[in-house]
């Protein structure tokens, strides 16, 4: 696994948490959506956790783009966490 990816992961939820405070979600929201949104699935139908252990390289790419799109586009993120709330069966 890349390191960087990894300390990325960690850090962009963090920073999303802090963000979006009023959205009242926390960092592992952000990696909820994430990596359901990469996965097309709900993730823990699709690997083990703890989740940032079992990703590809190009999962792992595709996550930390998405994390990162989260910081500039809301609506992108609010948009994926309906998707990954629907993969759950959640309204």
């Amino acid at each position: 696994m890349n390191l960087d990816y990894k300390e990325m992961y960690f850090d962009l939820g963090n920073e999303l948490a802090q963000m979006y405070k009023h959205l009242d979600f926390q960092n592992h929201c952000y990696w909820r959506i994430a990596l359901d949104n990469t996965l097309s699935a709900k993730w823990k139908d699709v690997i083990p956790a703890p989740a940032y252990k079992h990703l590809t390289e190009e999962q792992f790419s595709h996550l930390i783009g998405l994390l990162k799109k989260y910081k500039v586009d809301k609506e992108l993120l609010l948009k994926h966490n309906r998707r990954s709330l629907d993969m759950r069966g959640k309204k």
